[in-house]
């Protein structure tokens, strides 16, 4: 009989959450606002817009495994993940400065198109270098499945926390809406000063929480694999080679990678498109717009803390399915209310905010369906990646390999590529409705149909991300029976 596994202490759980802040802080606030600042501020297509935020998955599909690689290999003093998560980390966080100053030298869409996509490149590789070793020490750190849920929990509910202040709290914090000298009230998303704002402080947060987290996980910090000074590059290629065959000939991997993959997708589509039907078709005032934005970030957050008792009682499949149903029904309540016409946009003043705009009925009904499509969402993310950090323990079991690092690298590869497909269609969706960027007002026809594609395209891709989930076959049980198979011992 083995010993039993000791759970990870909560003050450890959150000094490795974070990391998840930086990363929230960085790509999440490009996902709120980068096309917004682009497209209203920068004067580029939505198009090509989306084209250059998208196009660095094929950079991705040999950056990230390579990462994987290099970091499972890597014998240093200061460990094999903690050297990369701080430099990586440091490097998104300037990189991420850049996005919201953009030189005047670069002006027209061509220059932006290259501006954005280079920018984009060095963004992607410095994530890459910081999410890799970031992930697979949070495999690392768990000792049981238990674990991996409670540690994923805390770490994309901690993502929501930063984003609750910095992108829901954001359109109150940096894009407070002004009145004009004839009374006219001028949007503050629509204002370049607001992005340099937002820039400068998120950038300066980012820093702060790269650091926090390098330090406060060094206690867990492991050599990497014993390094032979003889080995040649053909020898590193092999290992890289081996490490990428190893994770996508594991069959249960595609199973993860799909259902994520399609769940992601859906996230970052409806993320994209929200934001212009909160703006357009919604017509929400800042204060509205921070309810809704702030209301759907809570909901992913209460339900990510909840996520390890969940697993708990429930084991991962059918709390995936639970998350689906849950996420799916907000976004078809939406559409059968404000589509449907049970509801118009700006439905029944009952007060009005601190800056005098009426606050309406229709935001709170909008704010609480679309907490339920995020909550569901909180429940999937840090679901998928513990059922990653599964397969890697059960892949350890076997063959005594550290494998956190490929596991890890294979998983952020489908995060970034589901981000980037969902980015692309952002652009295309808008483009396909009929947006036009930069015009003071749109279509009736482009609002009602830029609502349908923000309240339909979610429960579509879930519905074939269930199609996944259904064939993943890790249980608690199974779990028992290969730590009795391989002496690995008991959990507490």
């Amino acid at each position: 009989m083995g010993m039993k596994k000791m759970r990870l202490k909560l003050r450890d759980i959150w000094g490795y959450a974070f990391g998840e802040g930086a990363s929230s802080i960085t790509m999440g606030g490009m996902g709120n606002y980068a096309m917004l600042f682009y497209t209203q501020i920068m004067g580029m297509s939505p198009a090509l817009a989306g084209t250059a935020f998208a196009a660095t998955a094929v950079y991705d599909a040999v950056t990230d495994p390579m990462m994987g690689t290099i970091s499972d290999r890597t014998n240093t003093r200061f460990g094999r993940r903690h050297p990369y998560m701080l430099v990586g980390g440091l490097f998104l966080a300037a990189l991420f400065f850049f996005v919201w100053f953009v030189p005047e030298t670069f002006q027209g869409e061509k220059q932006l198109f290259w501006y954005v996509l280079i920018l984009n490149i060095l963004i992607t590789t410095a994530f890459t270098v910081f999410v890799v070793p970031y992930t697979a020490l949070g495999f690392e750190v768990c000792k049981t499945e238990d674990d991996r849920a409670r540690v994923q929990g805390v770490r994309f509910g901690f993502n929501m926390i930063i984003n609750i202040i910095f992108g829901g709290l954001g359109w109150f914090l940096f894009f407070p809406d002004r009145v004009a000298a004839d009374g006219t009230i001028l949007d503050g998303t629509k204002m370049l000063g607001n992005y340099h704002n937002m820039g400068a402080v998120l950038t300066a947060g980012a820093v702060v929480l790269v650091l926090a987290c390098v330090f406060s996980t060094y206690k867990f910090a492991e050599k990497g694999l014993v390094k032979d000074e003889s080995e040649t590059m053909k020898d590193h290629m092999k290992a890289f080679i081996h490490d990428l065959k190893d994770v996508y000939s594991d069959k249960l991997v595609w199973f993860v990678f799909g259902f994520f993959g399609l769940a992601q997708f859906s996230m970052t589509a409806v993320a994209q498109v929200q934001m212009f039907t909160y703006v357009e078709y919604m017509k929400f005032s800042a204060f509205e717009k921070s309810f809704v934005h702030t209301g759907g970030m809570l909901g992913f957050m209460l339900s990510a803390f909840l996520l390890g008792g969940l697993v708990k009682r429930l084991d991962r499949k059918k709390t995936g399915y639970l998350a689906m149903v849950m996420a799916s029904f907000g976004c078809l309540a939406l559409l059968a209310i404000f589509t449907g016409g049970l509801m118009e946009p700006k439905s029944v003043a009952l007060f009005t905010d601190p800056k005098g705009h009426p606050f309406h009925l229709s935001s709170i009904v909008f704010g609480m369906f679309q907490a339920l499509w995020w909550g569901g969402c909180g429940i999937i993310v840090p679901l998928a990646v513990s059922m990653i950090g599964d397969l890697s323990a059960v892949k350890k079991m076997k063959t005594g390999e550290v494998t956190e690092g490929r596991y890890a690298a294979g998983f952020s590869f489908f995060l970034k590529m589901s981000a980037a497909a969902g980015m692309f269609m952002t652009g295309h969706l808008l483009k396909g409705v009929g947006y036009i960027s930069g015009a003071e007002n749109q279509t009736a026809d482009t609002l009602d149909k830029l609502a349908l594609m923000t309240f339909i395209i979610g429960p579509i891709l879930m519905f074939f991300a269930f199609f996944f989930l259904r064939k993943y076959p890790i249980t608690h049980q199974t779990m028992k029976e290969l730590r009795v198979q391989y002496g690995q011992g008991e959990e507490e």
